[in-house]
């Protein structure tokens, strides 16, 4: 007598890319709308009309799901115009901050806070900010670099990332505002242009 199909290996059929679209997308609502703690994988499934296990099976569990989609949400930042100098990069790569999203700025605030309580999301969030690609600031680093403009130090790279990340978060935190691009301009003038300017051996 044949061998009955195996019905688990049935089941477990790759998500179409449209499909997986539909649940990330779904995923993204549902943080917008409870935030990450109050995000369920019932709640998930039900909106994007799939099984809970077809979830677990792609994502492995919330804090997979949440990151998969906020990559694909974030479909990978663009390298930012070369202007020729390097305050101009700068200025240029950081006018798009004040264009995210008010929702957009506080689901990355709550997903931080979530991190805290949660060493799972914490570590996924770690791959995610220092994954391959590079971000724009790393390309205005880059051609200053090249024009021979300056010669930062890892380290001073490493901190340029950690305050640019924090800086879209701190005024409104501290002064109750949003960054505008007037703020951002001099937070350019007076912080990250000096510092990436600087001598190596000030630097260190």
């Amino acid at each position: 007598m044949p061998a009955k199909p195996d019905a688990t290996a049935a089941r477990r059929t790759r998500l179409t890319t449209a499909r997986e679209s539909e649940i990330l997308k779904a995923t993204l609502e549902l943080l917008e709308e409870v935030g990450y703690q109050g995000l369920t994988m019932p709640a998930v499934a039900s909106r994007a009309r799939c099984s809970t296990a077809t979830i677990y099976r792609q994502w492995q569990g919330k804090s997979g799901l949440v990151i998969a989609a906020l990559e694909a949400h974030r479909s990978g930042p663009p390298p930012g115009p070369d202007t020729g100098t390097l305050r101009g990069d700068l200025v240029a790569m950081i006018s798009d901050v004040p264009n995210i999203a008010e929702s957009e700025l506080a689901l990355m605030a709550a997903l931080a806070h979530a991190s805290l309580r949660d060493e799972s999301l914490a570590e996924a969030m770690r791959i995610e900010l220092s994954g391959a690609a590079k971000s724009p600031l790393d390309h205005a680093i880059d051609r200053a670099v090249a024009r021979g403009d300056i010669n930062p130090t890892d380290e001073v790279r490493r901190y340029a990332h950690h305050i640019l990340l924090s800086i879209a978060m701190a005024r409104h935190l501290i002064e109750g505002q949003r960054p505008d691009l007037e703020y951002l301009t001099r937070f350019v003038d007076c912080v990250l242009l000096p510092v990436l300017q600087a001598p190596a051996s000030d630097a260190s």
